[in-house]
C-alpha cells in the first residue's frame, strides 16, 4: 500500500509544477506578471523588488530551484506528520514497555510538531530566498546558507562572454530542470543557477540579451 506512495507523490509534484504558472508570459507578449510564493522561475514580475536596485532598472527574469526539487524534504515532512497518530493508534504495543503520563506525552507532541515545523521554515525559507534575478543591466545571485548568512554576488551584461546549461539525467530531463552557467570575463566571479527550471529558456534569453536583443531590454 505504501510502496506506491513515493512515486505517486512525485507524480502529483511534477503535475502541480506544471499546472503553475511557472513562466509567466514569455510566449505571451511580454505582459508583466506578478510572482507567486511558489514561483520558481517568472518573467517580469511586477511585484518583486531587491536591495540597490536602480532607478531605471527591471528585472527580467526571478530564478529559483525547481519546484520538484523540494520533494524529498516535503516528502520526509508528510512522512513525520504521521508518526504521532501512528504511534497512539499503536500505543497498546508499548504500554508493558513504556508508561507516561497525558500531560508528558502531549508535551512531547507539541514538541515534535514544533521540531517538524521548524524544518519545514528552515528548508521552505533556503529554498525561496536563495534565487537569481536577471535584470536589464545586471545578473545577481542571492545565496542563503542557513538562515542567518547571506552572499550576493552580482556582475553586469556586459561582463558576461558565454552562458549555457546542463542537464544531466533521467530525472532532470523528465521535470525539466538543470544547472545554468554563466560566464565572466577574466578573473571574475562565475555564477551557477543550480537546479534551475527550464534552462534553455533561461540561456536562450540570458544570451539574446548580452547578445544586445532590445525585446528582453
Amino acid at each position: 500500500m505504501f510502496s506506491c506512495f513515493p512515486s505517486a507523490f512525485l507524480s502529483w509534484l511534477a503535475a502541480l509544477q506544471k499546472a503553475l504558472p511557472e513562466t509567466g508570459a514569455v510566449e505571451k507578449g511580454l505582459e508583466k506578471n506578478k510572482a507567486h510564493f511558489y514561483s520558481s522561475l517568472y518573467l517580469y514580475p511586477n511585484n518583486v523588488k531587491f536591495e540597490n536596485q536602480e532607478k531605471d532598472e527591471k528585472i527580467i527574469l526571478l530564478v529559483r530551484r525547481a519546484l520538484i526539487t523540494n520533494a524529498p524534504w516535503i516528502f520526509t515532512a508528510l512522512i513525520l506528520i504521521f508518526v504521532p497518530p501512528l504511534i497512539f493508534i499503536f500505543s497498546d504495543l508499548f504500554t508493558p514497555f513504556i508508561s507516561i503520563s497525558s500531560l508528558t506525552s502531549l508535551a512531547l507532541t507539541l514538541f515534535f510538531y514544533l521540531t517538524i515545523f521548524g524544518f519545514i521554515f528552515v528548508e521552505f525559507t533556503l529554498w525561496y530566498f536563495n534565487v537569481g534575478l536577471v535584470t536589464n543591466k545586471r545578473i545577481i545571485d542571492v545565496d542563503l546558507h542557513g538562515v542567518l548568512y547571506k552572499h550576493v554576488s552580482e556582475t553586469r551584461l556586459s561582463l558576461i562572454e558565454d552562458v549555457s546549461y546542463v542537464k544531466v539525467g533521467s530525472i532532470r530531463t523528465i521535470f525539466d530542470y538543470g544547472d545554468v552557467f554563466i560566464q565572466t570575463a577574466g578573473t571574475l566571479t562565475n555564477f551557477e543557477f543550480v537546479r534551475a527550471p527550464q534552462p534553455a529558456k533561461i540561456v536562450r534569453i540570458i544570451a539574446d540579451m548580452i547578445g544586445g536583443k532590445s525585446k528582453w531590454k
